[in-house]
């Protein structure tokens, strides 16, 4: 199947310098991460559909990466559409240019997914084979909480449609919790109508041929979901049929400005995966995952620094005595100065913050400069090759670009002329400041933002379109899901599939940043557990109390099973110091020793009495084969993360007894033999260190496989 995808640049490219699908993904563009994703999704060949002046670049790219030779599996064409200004006008001109010959995947813009395509692709083909008049397929992802923020490109749908054959009935965008009304005309012949909210557009559809030509009837279609869908819809009686299908697993996210940073921080805590810092497929790449935190073989960090979970210090780059990067990505070659502070902050290739600088929640662009004791403020994004002064402080929310702002009354293409003719100098300017010299040509630089020797100009203007962060901070600060009162954007959060490395890094001291609400619903469903058996509460009210959290956590039935058995793998272990002194009873004195025979049958027998007495609680929480995944996936989380929970000091005691303890949870009923061989085949195509405890499942994992197939 051919795939168009419309990489159509943001008004905040301008100031940035660089289009929207070039911005860095770890270490590679993220028109690369929507190439990987299709050519996995077994589409044949792709049109990128580009803007005139970023056509040659992204062609410069393809050739370089080498996606221009046949073997990679997928025929990649750019197509330069000068003029188009929305995906009508783009998709219009790809029907011009004639070079659909069947349905085809449209992409809007650039996606990190890991999410797929296959079943979605199936069930069009089979609708269009029952139905011509099947016109496009909406693939939708459901949202993590109920908050969304402003000007991102897929905000939260109310959706109506036929339970039964997926057919979309009414598309409500930018929906918000409420009343709303629907037509009787809508049922139709139709026995029910299945209404549902909190999915969000994932910008990926599947369409007919038809699709294109309907666009070039109306002139007026600009975009999509905005205006050929309700078209569509309001024209029913024509005959063409619109559907949905939902990315029950996976992840899916637009890469766009005010999704950036919350798509970093994903990929960092392994939401992407297998699209992760440790697995570029770049055979030079040497960067390792320990504990939370990404360092690169080939980068420096200063012993007496600080690096918290969520972090990654990329190829090259050096981390100087006394810096202390709290969840901050850094990509190749950037250099942070003796004790400088860096919170929740972004730097791009070969970014430089020296000596004593604080930066709170800012992004630096490609070789932007941060002169000694300078303060960047919340929301600050540099671009690239800015400077800004030493001991300056640069206001929240300001961009700084080395592209002029617009003035009054000036059109784009003026503003690009303009550009274009004091580029040059511009650009040897701030080169001569960032090398701490004099410009020969004096350029009126915006002093009163970057200092009186720095490089730039402001685009307060931009606001929150621009790479701004919210408020409450939740995605830059790694919260899986915001706070019920922040205007923090939602990402939707696939499956964990995590590949932890158990090595240790001695020159990092790698440290927890703090209680988040994912740690505090870990302790409330501890503490739960805990109250219950001290006080005797039975299964059922114990069930009362965990849905009571789960609502007000906006939590899944998957997290309170791996909360609860986590914390019954903890009660066969010694108590930790933060378990509260009326629980310690609880809790076994003695250590036991696995290095021995006897000691590995007692943790087995201690957890065997948790399970017999707490497999009916646990089973209330595990609904599907998709759960039981969730929970080996957390048992292996928590066997390579010592102390992750109140109450386990040391969760890798379990890690010589995964196949055993997986058994007594099989005899248990708590994972069944299908749920079990689903994960073993999740991590068929993973990395050596990713297969580390299925490979220790080999025996249990064959003897199931009989056993299915002497059942069948």
């Amino acid at each position: 199947m051919q795939a168009i995808v419309l990489l159509h640049d943001e008004e905040c490219s301008r100031p940035l310098g660089t289009p929207t699908w070039a911005m860095p993904i770890g270490d590679q563009p993220a028109v690369e991460m929507t190439l990987r994703w299709l050519q996995r999704s077994a589409i044949d060949e792709v049109y990128l559909v580009a803007s005139s002046s970023s056509a040659g670049q992204l062609s410069a790219y393809l050739q370089q990466a080498g996606w221009a030779v046949p073997w990679r599996g997928m025929v990649i064409n750019v197509l330069a559409a000068p003029g188009c200004l929305s995906e009508g006008e783009a998709l219009r001109f790809v029907a011009q240019e004639d070079i659909v010959k069947g349905d085809f995947v449209l992409v809007s813009g650039s996606v990190l997914g890991n999410a797929d395509l296959l079943p979605a692709m199936q069930a069009h083909a089979a609708r269009r084979n029952a139905d011509r008049q099947a016109l496009m397929t909406l693939l939708l992802h459901r949202q993590s909480s109920s908050a969304t923020m402003p000007g991102t490109i897929s905000g939260t749908c109310m959706v109506a449609a036929d339970p039964c054959s997926k057919q979309l009935l009414r598309l409500e965008q930018c929906w918000t919790r409420g009343t709303t009304s629907l037509g009787t005309h809508i049922f139709g012949e139709r026995n029910a109508v299945a209404v549902r909210s909190g999915y969000q557009l994932s910008g990926v559809y599947i369409c007919a041929q038809d699709a294109l030509v309907l666009l070039s009837d109306n002139f007026d279609y600009q975009s999509i979901a905005s205006d050929l869908v309700p078209g569509v819809l309001a024209e029913q009686e024509l005959g063409s049929t619109l559907y949905i299908h939902e990315l029950a697993r996976g992840y899916v996210e637009q890469v766009c400005s005010s999704a950036y940073v919350g798509m970093l921080a994903d990929m960092v805590g392994r939401w992407t995966y297998p699209w992760v810092p440790d697995n570029t497929g770049d055979r030079s790449g040497s960067c390792r995952f320990n504990r939370g935190t990404y360092v690169d073989a080939s980068a420096f960090v200063a012993p007496s620094s600080r690096i918290t979970k969520g972090s990654l210090v990329g190829r090259g780059s050096r981390v100087d005595v006394g810096a202390c990067l709290n969840r901050c990505i850094l990509g190749r070659d950037c250099h942070i100065g003796e004790s400088s502070t860096l919170q929740a902050s972004c730097l791009h290739a070969q970014a430089c913050v020296e000596d004593n600088c604080q930066v709170s929640f800012a992004l630096l662009g490609e070789r932007a400069l941060v002169r000694s004791h300078a303060h960047l403020e919340t929301g600050t994004v540099l671009a690239k090759h800015t400077v800004v002064d030493a001991a300056h402080c640069v206001s929240a929310g300001t961009c700084v670009s080395l592209a002029q702002p617009m003035s009054a009354g000036e059109s784009e293409d003026e503003g690009e002329d303009t550009s274009a003719e004091q580029h040059g100098l511009i650009q040897t300017a701030a080169a001569a400041l960032a090398a701490g010299g004099i410009p020969e040509t004096a350029v009126a630089f915006h002093t009163d933002t970057v200092g009186p020797f720095g490089a730039g100009f402001a685009w307060k203007e931009l606001g929150s379109k621009a790479f701004l962060v919210p408020p409450s901070l939740s995605t830059f600060t790694g919260q899986l899901e915001p706070a019920p009162d922040s205007e923090a954007g939602d990402f939707t959060k696939a499956r964990r599939v995590k590949s932890l490395d158990a090595s240790t890094t001695d020159d990092v001291s790698i440290e927890d940043p703090g209680q988040r609400p994912t740690d505090q619903f870990k302790c409330e469903v501890s503490e739960t557990i805990l109250r219950c058996i001290t006080e005797g509460i039975s299964h059922n009210n114990a069930v009362i109390e965990l849905n009571g959290l789960k609502i007000a956590e906006d939590r899944t039935f998957a997290d309170c099973a791996r909360y609860v058995f986590i914390t019954m793998l903890s009660l066969c272990l010694p108590p930790s110091s933060s378990v509260k002194p009326e629980y310690m009873r609880l809790f076994p004195d003695a250590q036991v020793d696995i290095c021995g025979r006897e000691g590995r049958l007692e943790l087995l027998r201690r957890l065997n009495g948790q399970l017999k007495a707490w497999k009916g609680l646990l089973q209330r929480f595990l609904k599907s084969n998709d759960d039981q995944v969730e929970l080996l996936l957390s048992f292996e989380e928590y066997c390579l993360e010592d102390a992750d929970v109140p109450g386990a000091p040391c969760g890798s005691l379990f890690s010589g007894l995964f196949p055993q303890v997986v058994k007594l949870c099989y005899d248990h009923e708590l994972l069944c033999e299908e749920a079990i061989l689903a994960w073993a085949r999740e991590k068929e195509h993973a990395a050596q260190e990713d297969r580390r405890f299925v490979e220790l499942c080999v025996e249990l994992l064959e003897w199931l496989d009989d056993a299915e197939e002497e059942s069948d």
